[in-house]
């Protein structure tokens, strides 16, 4: 082969000599081979890879420019950065300094020895050299400088500007970059606040609501993107602004060790309870089934800071799997299994007519001693009058305990009132579609003890009713107050006959399928002393509008007048509303107003309740003339011959804002009764059971003994006084110690002698007892818990201690509002009807309204 690198079968090689140099002189040190040598027989080889190394050639030449003018410019700057040395030879002998180490001055060849006896390449004599001995130009020299001095200062300004997210690609804040912001108000950083900040970037940002630990309105994050991660310019970044403590939406389905670690840091108890399933195939053992609040829900104080976690277990029972389930598919499964079945109707969602939607014992629970159990399966509005009749001695009369209505109805939430989807799913277990349901809500609860209606309204509320405190017990409500009973009859006390048999002016009696519900106040006309419902006390008459001691009932009450007390329409699913609406049943500017809001959603049954702060005063309260009147606040009674014929319209008319929707979760687990679940990564639950729970509920405990110690401190007082007789023929007076502990003495007078009041022999009846725990509640009011156990009473309730289970202190100058009629008239006795108790006042809430102590401090 000879120099110009030609081979002997005539196709050009492109050869490597020693120095790594290619032969075709480009400078490069690639190589490449050619695949075809031997080839020259075929007439199209040598050509194609001729044009194939041509062009490769090209490129390497290319590259070689490139490499040659950025050594140039390296060259040029190293120059400059020594002006002493500017011509680029040695001071000492004016030698070349490149030549000094032997190396070629060939360009891209920097650093590489050069080869004795080897001449430049042909074609390689027009390539510049890296230096020449002539002094270059001092003026470009400091231009060039120049220049890379400000593409430096540049530089270093626009990596500045980006980092800063002014250009380019955006950055978002640090952690720490965060916690610097000062809150435009109060003393946390709110969604707001971080929003702004990022705005500032020039970021696009949108705020989103979640549950969480932190306060309402606190930044608790970003979502779907890290504290100081670079974005697209373009991009919208989601802050997350806290709504405060709930249960997520979406826990439910999940396994319970999945979201534990989320449920505790909302900064609550959480308590995970067992729950039985029949098919555990399509729900798992762990799996939430339901959670209270149900899922998508705030906490909010009605759940005494405890967020209830039902997770499925395989076990005998009845399922929470029923729930939803064909009626007689469910009855058929539990038969199976040897138990006996009732089936029983009950209001339902569309999506629930004639599957199960309530169950005695309640889903979940383990199979009853017995084996009885009934099951509720959901019916429309063409069952109306059929479960609203019952037979009695051959006579068909009207149901007044109507236990088929209990459950809790909440009004739309915001966002679906606002006008978002409101076929969202409402956060039910078994996926049924239906308005989301907010926290504003009231239940209908049949109590225990007399098996009457109730409806009933958490503290929390602001609602106001004319009845007294609820039983707890029953309506699995804490701190709520309640109408009285409820009735759908004006005959309620005379067993009236069954629906559709007469024309009362009720709805029952109709045949839209809707009906009213009202206090038995109501059914009675209405009629009040103050705020008490006349007839509520034997022995009390009404003078000038005030409740007095009257054992002869002789005097003429004066003062009487009639309140608007509430009142409810229910609309089961399909209902006949039009004809309601049609029939001028609704006030005309309600019903208008109401058509221009979002429609109500009837799949459900919902409740529309009377608003009376829609009404005139001189409409709510209005001057007794006499029982013979028909009650002004229910539908005329076409019945009565003096009769204006003209009902009060309904106010308001129905809506999707305006509606109570029934909540077809509230009832389906009865969370008391279910055993406790152990939960893996639940540590530091209330109900964890492992041993770093133990030392975590030891710590809440010490903390909840300590601040129950501070506030029996705070209550102690040498004298309690209770008078639940006006004559004063029966009193107690009672200690109550720092320690919570209480003991004292009822005085009851003997009148068996004929002495007067003043002058006769008293009967002692010595009582004590302990409370074992006290919590201060939001509206300064002290919850106190009396341990049972340790009661002791020697008299038959006239203490009003008979029950000891739960007391509630109030503060002095508690208005009157927040008591019932009974605690009302215990003040009014004490002359205190106008200013509230004085001092601090005990009331004994554990035997509902009207029959429990209520004690005063009278001395410290």
């Amino acid at each position: 082969m000879d120099e110009t690198g030609t081979s002997e079968t005539g196709v050009t090689e492109n050869r490597t000599d020693e120095s790594g140099t290619a032969g075709t002189g480009t400078g490069e040190s690639d190589t490449v081979e050619s695949d075809t040598v031997g080839a020259g027989t075929d007439e199209s080889g040598p050509s194609e890879v001729t044009a194939d190394v041509d062009s490769k050639h090209r490129s390497e030449s290319e590259s070689s420019d490139e490499s040659r003018s950025d050594e140039s410019l390296s060259d040029t700057i190293a120059a400059i950065s020594d002006p002493d040395d500017q011509s680029g030879t040695d001071d000492q002998n004016g030698t070349d300094r490149s030549d000094q180490s032997g190396q070629s001055n060939q360009p891209g060849q920097s650093g590489q020895p050069d080869q004795p006896g080897r001449s430049d390449q042909p074609g390689q004599s027009g390539q510049p050299e890296s230096h020449t001995s002539g002094k270059p130009n001092r003026k470009l020299a400091i231009i060039i400088a120049a220049i890379v001095a400000a593409a430096l200062v540049i530089g270093s300004g626009l990596f500045a500007t980006y980092r800063a997210g002014v250009w380019g690609r955006k950055t978002i804040p640090t952690a720490q970059e965060i916690n610097e912001i000062t809150p435009r108000s109060g003393k946390k950083i709110t969604a707001a606040d971080v929003a702004k900040q990022l705005n500032d970037r020039g970021i696009d940002t949108t705020i989103t609501k979640v549950y969480s630990g932190k306060a309402s309105g606190t930044f608790v994050g970003f979502d779907g993107v890290r504290y100081g991660e670079s974005i697209k310019p373009t991009q919208t970044v989601t802050v997350t602004e806290s709504m405060g403590p709930g249960v997520p939406k979406g826990t439910v389905g999940q396994q319970a060790a999945k979201v534990s670690a989320t449920l505790k840091s909302m900064g609550a108890k959480v308590k995970y309870k067992q729950v039985i399933v029949t098919d555990t195939s399509k729900q798992k053992p762990g799996t939430v089934v339901a959670t209270l609040p149900s899922d998508g829900s705030a906490l909010t104080d009605d759940y005494d800071n405890t967020i209830e976690v039902g997770v499925a277990v395989e076990g005998d029972g009845v399922g929470y799997d029923l729930f939803g389930m064909d009626k007689n598919k469910a009855g058929e499964t539990l038969s199976a299994k040897g138990y006996t079945v009732t089936l029983k109707p009950k209001f339902s969602s569309r999506a629930h007519l004639g599957k199960i939607i309530d169950a005695d014992p309640a889903f979940g629970s383990t199979k009853p001693a017995d084996g009885n159990v009934t099951l509720y399966y959901g019916v429309d509005a063409s069952q109306t009058k059929t479960m609203f009749t019952q037979t009695l001695e051959g006579h068909k009369l009207v149901v007044n305990k109507p236990s088929f209505l209990d459950g809790r109805f909440c009004k739309a939430a915001d966002s679906a009132a606002d006008g978002a989807d409101s076929s969202a799913g409402s956060g039910s277990s078994d996926g049924s579609t239906g308005p989301v349901l907010s926290n504003d809500c009231f239940v209908l609860a049949t109590s225990q003890d007399d098996g009457y209606l109730y409806s009933v309204f958490p503290e929390s509320s602001g609602h106001k009713t004319l009845g007294g405190l609820v039983d707890t017990e029953d309506s699995g409500i804490d701190d709520s107050v309640r109408s009285d009973m409820l009735t759908a009859s004006r005959d309620f006390q005379a067993l009236g006959e069954a629906p559709g048999m007469v024309d009362d002016g009720l709805l029952i009696n109709g045949k839209t399928g809707a009906f009213e519900l009202f206090p038995l106040a109501s059914a009675e006309g209405d009629v009040y002393c103050g705020d008490a419902a006349v007839g509520d006390s034997g022995g009390v008459s009404c003078v000038n509008g005030q409740r007095v001691f009257d054992p002869t009932m002789l005097s003429k009450p004066t003062g009487l007048t009639r309140k608007m007390n509430d009142f409810f329409l229910y609309v089961p699913v399909n209902a006949d509303l039009k004809a309601v609406e049609d029939s001028g049943y609704f006030d005309a500017s309600a019903l208008a107003k109401a058509k221009k809001q979002q429609a109500v959603n009837t799949d459900r049954p919902f409740i529309v309740m009377r608003d009376k702060s829609l009404y005139d005063k001189s409409q709510t309260e209005i001057a007794y003339t006499s029982n013979a009147d028909s009650n002004p606040f229910l539908p005329a009674d076409p019945r009565v011959p003096n009769s204006s014929g003209t009902s009060l319209k309904m106010k308001p008319a129905p809506s999707n804002s305006t509606v109570y929707y029934l909540d077809e979760d509230y009832y389906a687990l009865d969370w008391d009764s279910l055993a406790d679940a152990n939960v893996a990564g639940a540590s530091g639950t209330s109900e964890s059971g492992d041993s770093a729970t133990s030392g975590a509920d030891d710590d809440s405990d010490d903390q909840d003994d300590a601040e129950s110690t501070k506030l029996f401190a705070e209550l102690a007082g040498s004298q309690y006084s209770y008078s639940p007789s006006a004559d004063g023929s029966m009193y107690s007076l009672m200690t109550l110690k720092s320690d919570g502990t209480f003991s004292g003495t009822t005085y009851a007078a003997d009148l068996s002698g004929g002495d007067s009041v003043a002058d006769a022999p008293r009967k002692q009846y010595p009582f004590s007892g302990r409370f074992s725990s006290a919590e201060r509640k939001s509206d300064g009011s002290i919850e106190l818990d009396c341990d049972a156990s340790a009661l002791k009473v020697t008299d038959e309730g006239e203490s009003g201690l008979k029950l000891c289970d739960e007391f509630i202190a109030y503060p002095a100058g508690t208005s009157l509002d927040s008591f019932d009629t009974s605690v009302q008239w215990a003040l009014q006795i004490r002359g205190e009807s106008t200013s509230g108790p004085k001092d601090w006042l005990l009331v004994n809430v554990s035997q509902g309204a009207g029959s429990g102590g209520v004690y005063e401090r009278t001395q410290k």
